[in-house]
């Protein structure tokens, strides 16, 4: 992620299919709870992680 917090289009596609994949593996619409995953999803991002198998292991290990 830049420095000034801004991810680009493809950087942003990431993070959405990540987002989406792991909600529907565990079966979350709540917007409150899709919230607080992509909250954490941007934070590991922010982090450094960005290859999405890597970014799907820690939600898996983060929300386990």
């Amino acid at each position: 992620m830049p420095a000034c917090g801004v991810a680009d289009p493809a950087q942003l596609d990431i993070l959405t299919k990540a987002l989406n994949d792991y909600c529907a593996r565990h079966h979350i619409a709540d917007k409150d709870e899709r919230e607080r995953i992509a909250l954490r999803l941007m934070a590991l991002f922010g982090q450094g992680v960005s290859d999405p198998g890597q970014l799907s292991a820690e939600l898996e290990r983060g929300f386990a």
